[in-house]
């Protein structure tokens, strides 16, 4: 499970912001044992409510930003849709145990208001390294040539679960056979998730999608692909798209309420809901014929640098 969340974008997020707070020279430690002023929790595991415990009765304070809301279980793994009821009811006993709550969206606020409702519920993503994150020639090249890529490529990043628009790739995929479809991210192991139904999509994928499975140096894919297909049904925010936005790739996404407010169809991505739809914009993509839709604006605001000081201002409520 711990290799999972680490690939997921819970893991990018929490590495994130260790990187936000120290470059805002906040000493941070991963060790429990260690002294330390305020305890930040990215996960409510059992080991993370132990850990919430402790620091309570130590006099720390804690802090949780909630990643996965009771709306964004569903189809992440076996049984996900009956489980949304006890995640909820956890969840609302875990929020007992925490002082400062933060979510990476607005929608995610919402979603928990519910199940919080005397907490003030921050709203702040994990932030994106912007240097890390920028378009670079040599490495287009070198990832286009280490993959064998000579024509446009479509790339959706995410782990390979129904709730993410597996399906929805595949149909896109199919429709434009003369382009490539790149999916990266990790299969989720049988024992957690396991559906005939989704295997046997994944099994009969059309040729031109391949499945690289999970990529430690994200960035360099970014560079090497045309453009981010991001067909997933719920996100909590979406980091891959961020990621991609710092890169300027051109962003298909699916029509979600998350996105209202800081994505808009046909500024600075186009949406869909239908694989014509996606078809269709991704076609107006490769085929340069939206020439001021652009992306790139959309990362800035995420910075690290600016997540740094929206965490030690949060902080502060809470140390005061």
């Amino acid at each position: 499970m711990r290799g999972l969340v680490n690939q997921s974008g819970i893991g990018t997020a929490t590495r994130n912001t260790v990187r936000a707070l120290e470059e805002q020279e906040v000493e941070v430690t991963s060790d429990p044992a260690d002294e330390y002023d305020l305890l930040h929790l990215q996960w409510i595991g059992p080991r993370s409510l132990h850990y919430a415990r402790l620091a309570h009765r130590q006099g720390r304070p804690v802090a949780l930003t909630v990643h996965t809301t009771p709306d964004t279980i569903k189809g992440a793994f076996t049984m996900s849709h009956a489980l949304v009821a006890p995640y909820s009811r956890y969840l609302r006993w875990f929020i007992r145990h925490v002082d400062l709550l933060i979510t990476p969206s607005r929608q995610a606020a919402e979603s928990l208001q519910p199940l919080a409702p005397k907490k003030a519920i921050h709203v702040f993503s994990g932030g994106i390294d912007l240097d890390r994150f920028s378009f670079d020639e040599e490495t287009r090249i070198a990832y286009r040539r280490k993959h064998n890529l000579t024509r446009p490529t479509v790339l959706s990043v995410g782990q390979i679960i129904p709730r993410k628009g597996v399906e929805t790739f595949f149909a896109a995929a199919r429709l434009l056979p003369e382009y490539d479809f790149l999916w990266i991210g990790p299969h989720v192991s049988p024992l957690l998730f396991y559906n005939p139904w989704f295997d046997r999509i994944l099994r009969h994928r059309p040729s031109n999608v391949r499945l690289l499975g999970f990529e430690p140096n994200i960035e360099r894919t970014y560079c090497g692909c045309d453009l981010l297909f991001h067909p997933s049904h719920s996100e909590s925010l979406g980091l891959v798209i961020l990621e991609a936005a710092a890169v300027g790739l051109p962003l298909v996404v699916r029509r979600l309420p998350v996105y209202h407010g800081w994505l808009e169809d046909g500024v600075n991505c186009l949406m869909g809901e239908s694989p014509q739809e996606f078809a269709a914009a991704i076609s107006t993509f490769v085929s340069n014929q939206a020439p001021s839709i652009s992306s790139l604006e959309i990362a800035n605001c995420h910075s690290l640098h600016t997540v740094g000081h929206d965490l030690i201002a949060a902080y502060e409520e809470v140390l005061r």
